[in-house]
């Protein structure tokens, strides 16, 4: 469910970031809302794209595609095509030991077996994001918005060091979220101590 612009917790929140008129004291076409609604899609998805969060991780197993129906040329290295779901933004993981590389909404892959993947989705309900990462994203979309709407830079550096600040905890937050674990799937090297006495 998309939040109307005008109601966004997230949107809100940037503008006191901004240390602007909250959005609901202006009307629906004003400049402000309409550079928030333009602003908000690519806010949220650079604050989704940063990170394998876990309120929009998800594992799919990929159907089998035919993108030659649409003109596409099959890769002669990696003959076998899938395809990606509708709402991934971002892939991060891909099971299994086969070669692949991803092609806009096609997995390709030199294995004819059903690849599962890892990935982010796109989320549009706020009500689904934790309270750290919807701060990160507001103030994300303020500095989206800053250009536009503050002349002073050093308020527009101090907002993106915020950004940076809130990214972090927000990272830090979800990061507990699962046993600690190698990104890359190995097994964790253990305790450089453990390792000299043995």
């Amino acid at each position: 469910m998309t939040t109307p612009i005008a109601t966004s917790s997230v949107a809100a929140q940037a503008f006191r970031l901004l240390e602007l008129a909250p959005l609901s004291s202006f009307g629906d076409d004003s400049p402000q809302v309409v550079d928030a609604a333009d602003q908000y899609p690519v806010a949220l998805a650079m604050c989704l794209e940063a990170c394998d969060w876990s309120f929009a991780r998800t594992i799919a197993d990929l159907p089998a595609a035919n993108p030659e129906a649409s003109g596409a040329v099959a890769d002669p290295d990696l003959p076998n095509a899938w395809l990606c779901p509708a709402d991934m933004l971002m892939l991060r993981h891909v099971y299994g030991d086969a070669q692949w590389r991803l092609d806009e909404t096609y997995l390709w892959s030199d294995s004819a077996d059903p690849p599962r993947i890892r990935y982010t989705r796109r989320i549009e309900d706020e009500t689904a994001m934790p309270a750290t990462f919807r701060t990160a994203v507001s103030a994300q979309l303020a500095v989206l918005l800053a250009p536009y709407w503050l002349k002073t830079r050093t308020k527009r550096a101090d907002l993106s060091a915020e950004l940076s600040n809130l990214m972090r905890l927000a990272m830090r937050h979800d990061a507990r979220m699962a046993a600690p674990m190698r990104a890359d799937g190995r097994p964790r090297p253990g305790d450089w101590a453990d390792q000299v006495r043995a």
